[in-house]
This record gives structure tokens, sequence and C-alpha cells, in this order.
């Protein structure tokens, strides 16, 4: 069923493939839940070559370092195809941020 199952994570993009050619783009889902990305699919029982079948999976994905939730987002393929993709931060240096000296007018330390 999930023939393509493909998730990587290089220096400016996060991505996971999924073959899910047999759900209909009704029958999917993806959402964010704290630092997760789940996917569900289900259909009830319908007829096929072989008689019936009904399909549903989960899956649930821990978001990398650098990638930000609310950047993530999910396409369908002509061919079945559900890519789900996220830019990544870059991980070098934290942030550099010069803070400013104020001048007070009393002592810090007050004499006994």
């Amino acid at each position: 069923m999930l023939c393509v199952h493909q998730m990587t994570l290089d220096k400016d993009r996060f991505s996971v493939l999924l073959d899910v050619k047999h759900f209909s783009p009704e029958e999917l889902s993806v959402k964010v839940v704290g630092d997760y990305v789940e996917v569900h699919a289900k259909h009830e029982e319908r007829p096929d070559e072989h008689g019936y079948i009904s399909r549903e999976f989960h899956r649930r994905y821990g978001l990398p370092r650098g990638v930000d939730p609310a950047t993530i987002t999910s396409a369908l393929s002509p061919d079945g195809i559900l890519s789900i993709t996220a830019p990544t931060k870059p991980e070098g240096k934290a942030q550099e941020r010069t803070v400013p000296i104020t001048c007070q007018q009393s002592p810090a330390i007050t004499g006994k």
C-alpha cells in the first residue's frame, strides 16, 4: 500500500513523501500537533478486483530542530504522492546582538 515512504532533511528543507494513491484527497488529512506532523488516511470498505477492502493508516513525524511548524505545506500529485515540506532555518552560529549599557544615577551597591 505505501510503496513510497521517504523522509529527508537537508540544509534548507524537511520533506516527507508518501504513496497515498489508494485514497482520494477528501480521505486524507495532514495536521501539525505540537512538534509533530500527523498524516491520517481512511476509506471505508469498497469493492476491488479481489473482493472488498478498507484501508486506514496514521503516520506521525517528529519535526527536526530548525523547522517552524507554521511553514509546513502539503501537496498531492496526480499520481497519488503526498508531499509534506517545510524550509529549515540554518543552524549556524547563534544570533548575535549587542546589548546596550545604560548609565544609572544611583550606585548599585550601597555602603553599610
